[in-house]
């Protein structure tokens, strides 16, 4: 992927990454440093240059290397139009994540096998690439995982977490941002392919 796309991968993930992060924060997590928001929409200063990175590695250095690995699909995206595609994958990301509030407001039983659903919903129509699908699923896993550090230091905390690692002494995880980062690799994918020159990606 060429550097200007790499940018604009970025400075999207800054910008369009904290509005989608801030849908479900209101009941996930509470922000400890720099908050933003109030209400509806909470986030924090922090936020937009970790996203701008993840954006950049999951929308274009990632799909690279997972299509060397991955290479193929599993289904073709019934959108033709890459335009059209992304901006469906936005949508599809932002209800994930907003889903993910609602399932939590209202302690629904397998909330965690419905989002993953949903999730994997969106790949399903908007994606079916083998690339995508691992990109998703690592991320899924790995994404959470990266968030222990900032926790340890004391950046946010979940309200109710579920997740390893557990026990006291040590900060929990959502089970639910794991789907929540498996949908935001869908989108930041189209939105590469999007920005990048090379139709091919």
């Amino acid at each position: 992927m060429k550097p200007p796309a790499l940018g604009k991968l970025a400075a999207t993930g800054a910008v369009l990454g904290p509005a989608c992060d801030a849908i479900h924060n209101q009941s996930l997590l509470q922000y400890d440093v720099l908050p933003i928001g109030d209400g509806i929409a909470k986030t924090s200063l922090l936020i937009p240059p970790l996203l701008a990175l993840t954006y950049a590695l999951l929308g274009g250095v990632f799909p690279a290397i997972a299509r060397r690995v991955a290479p193929g699909a599993a289904a073709a995206p019934l959108i033709d139009d890459q335009k059209l595609r992304t901006i469906a994958a936005v949508v599809a990301t932002c209800s994930v994540i907003k889903l993910s509030a609602i399932l939590i407001a209202a302690e629904t039983p397998n909330a965690l096998a419905t989002l993953a659903a949903a999730a994997l919903l969106q790949w399903i129509v908007l994606d079916g690439t083998y690339a995508s699908l691992l990109i998703g699923v690592v991320v899924a896993v790995a994404g959470p995982l990266a968030e222990i550090p900032f926790m340890q230091l004391g950046c946010w905390h979940y309200y109710s977490p579920d997740y390893f690692p557990f026990g006291q002494d040590l900060p929990g995880l959502s089970s639910l941002t794991g789907p929540c980062y498996f949908a935001v690799t869908q989108d930041a994918q189209a939105l590469g392919r999007l920005f990048d020159d090379d139709r091919d990606l």
